[in-house]
């Protein structure tokens, strides 16, 4: 203390009479928090060593500096409306718990910089900053009515669709003219179904990762559906707008699917010797459950 390390001496004295209280060491605790402009602390710790002290030399002391420190001190007051204490309310000062009984009480602190954060279950966190004047500074703190988290709904399934039946349906007309060319309206048709199948395959990858990027979004919002969430009304559109792009995967799929089996079917079945007349090519698609049926005539 007397090389100027108030800090450290200060912790000294501190943690000394922690291990053994000694009024001695409280007013040697007083002095050196008083040096360190911490008025409310230096004033606690005299306070704290008239009620221990025996020695009347150090008693006159300690009573001394209590009543020339107590016209200085600064108070502060955390004030706590009754419609402001919802249930499980915690009140904190400098991220420390401010315990209930000084709620609406000045309190006497040393003059610095000073955090007020509240936060109950179910509702919205709060905090503010005020700075306190190291000598007869005078703040009052008051804590709103906190705001109630928006839970988050869960959405409702999307009911599954009825099977889609889709045909393809291919004839040969019996009055047309054989043709030796491997370039058949058969294979023709394939070779286009094939450039279909492949759209539908490009367009079920896309939404397939839209649906994704859809779901990953709403989880970044509100990461379980067990909590209140402030998004909840943001991540439940995306949620549905997810389920939308990911049904229209499921159909891209089983149409490119179809497709593709009906590309090959008319292709390996359209060499101008083929004898069928008419082949057909029937894709039941619903989400999770594609189907294929394949006819042919001959």
């Amino acid at each position: 203390m007397k090389e100027g390390k108030l800090g450290p001496a200060c912790e000294a004295f501190d943690a000394s009479n922690r291990i053994e209280p000694r009024a001695g060491t409280l007013i040697q605790l007083g002095e050196c928090r008083l040096q360190n402009h911490e008025l409310a602390s230096a004033w606690s710790a005299y306070k704290d060593a008239l009620n221990r002290v025996k020695d009347p030399r150090k008693k006159k002391l300690a009573a001394a500096k209590v009543a020339e420190l107590e016209p200085k001190l600064s108070y502060l007051t955390v004030s706590v409306a009754d419609d402001s204490r919802v249930e499980g309310l915690t009140i904190t000062r400098n991220g420390q718990p401010l315990d209930p009984a000084l709620w609406n009480r000045g309190v006497p602190v040393n003059g610095g910089d000073y955090v007020i954060g509240g936060q109950a279950p179910g509702h919205e966190e709060w905090k503010t900053s005020v700075t306190v004047a190291v000598e007869q500074g005078k703040v009052s703190v008051e804590v709103p009515k906190f705001k109630e988290i928006a839970k988050l709904v869960t959405p409702t399934p999307t009911p599954t669709p009825a099977p889609i039946l889709v045909t393809t349906r291919v004839s040969d007309s019996p009055e047309a003219p054989a043709s030796s060319s491997m370039w058949t309206a058969k294979r023709k048709i394939a070779i286009g179904m094939a450039g279909g199948s492949a759209a539908g395959l490009a367009a079920g990858i896309v939404l397939g990762m839209q649906a994704k990027s859809k779901q990953d979004e709403a989880h970044q919002h509100c990461s379980s559906t067990q909590m209140p969430c402030a998004d909840a009304a943001l991540a439940n559109k995306l949620i549905d707008e997810g389920q939308s792009r990911a049904l229209g995967a499921n159909i891209a799929f089983g149409v490119a699917a179809a497709m593709a089996i009906g590309a090959g079917v008319l292709w390996f079945t359209g060499s101008s010797e083929t004898p069928a007349h008419h082949v057909a090519v029937a894709p039941t698609l619903a989400p999770g459950e594609p189907g294929i049926a394949v006819f042919g005539w001959f």
